[in-house]
């Protein structure tokens, strides 16, 4: 059923629409054929992954929809857009977006790159009754819980939020991942992932208190940080990010396509003193940080050629 403008126009808030611009037919068309979501946390990503498509995998970058450095008198966020062509003969493309820190940018940029979507076909004069979003895949970064080595990409099994609801990603697409990520040689690791809304003491950290307090208190407050986390282990968690969640629930909704792909950069567990710790390896965020991204984007890429076969 087609909705029209009117319709998806009340889905789209934060995002600019291609009237935002001074070309909106051509914003609108490069929104046009976008079947594939590759979602990032960080700003800068989303063109570093757009330059590295066309030189790794020879895809066409099609352009910018919207970047905060070139256009924050248009929008202040930070809901950055690259458009990649997959290079196929059905024409589909992939937008590249980042979408911050935490679950709520996460929903913001699924729902309304999909409204946005249907907005630009409706705008173009196109049917876009048949247009539907396929597939979400989210590329970051994550601690582990568990014996996880530096710079292997961790994918998703299930995803817990704090209260231990749980969300799951797509087994297909997690498969086409595995697969991409053999062909690419880039080491992957399964589990059960956790996407806590507290990046300190929801992960664990603990953060001294203001002022002077009594050791014994200082040690308690210590403590419930590592009880925190010894609750994730008892579930089977062995990862730790905040967006993993958000995707799966909402795309589940949505009735589309998820996966959650991240390179380990945190082990927060010391095997030799059986205590977690806070153990960041920042050579391995330069080194590993978009190998996620790349095993999706192939995976992308067998998703469109099956679903066109």
């Amino acid at each position: 059923m087609a909705r029209g403008t009117d319709f998806w126009s009340e889905f789209i808030v934060h995002i600019p629409l291609p009237t935002a611009f001074d070309e909106p037919k051509q914003k609108a068309e490069l929104l046009a054929n976008v079947r594939y979501l590759l979602l990032v946390g960080s700003l800068m990503r989303p063109r570093r992954l757009a330059k590295l498509a066309q030189e790794k995998f020879g895809l066409k970058h099609l352009g910018t929809y919207f970047n905060i450095v070139d256009h924050y008198e248009i929008c202040d966020r930070e809901y950055c857009i690259e458009v990649v062509d997959l290079g196929l003969p059905t024409g589909e493309t992939m937008a590249i977006v980042s979408h911050g820190i935490g679950g709520s940018g996460a929903e913001i940029v699924i729902k309304e790159m999909r409204a946005l979507i249907h907005w630009s076909n409706a705008w173009l004069g196109r049917d876009e009754s048949n247009v539907q979003l396929r597939c979400v895949g989210r590329s970051g970064t994550r601690g582990t819980l568990g014996d996880v080595a530096y710079g292997t990409v961790g994918v998703s099994t299930a995803s817990y939020n704090d209260a231990f609801d749980v969300a799951l990603p797509n087994a297909d697409l997690n498969q086409l991942i595995l697969e991409s990520a053999k062909k690419l040689d880039i080491p992957t690791a399964l589990g059960a992932g956790v996407s806590t809304n507290y990046f300190w003491l929801g992960q664990g950290r603990h953060v001294p208190a203001e002022g002077r307090i009594a050791p014994h208190i200082e040690a308690e407050r210590a403590q419930r940080a590592q009880d925190k986390l010894w609750a994730f282990v008892e579930r089977g968690i062995i990862f730790a990010e905040m967006e993993d969640y958000t995707v799966h629930s909402i795309c589940t909704a949505l009735g589309i396509a998820s996966a959650s792909v991240g390179a380990v950069i945190a082990r927060r567990f010391d095997v030799q003193k059986g205590e977690f710790i806070i153990d960041y390896d920042r050579n391995a965020k330069e080194r590993a940080e978009l190998l996620p991204a790349q095993a999706i984007i192939t995976a992308f890429v067998e998703h469109a050629k099956k679903v066109n076969a």
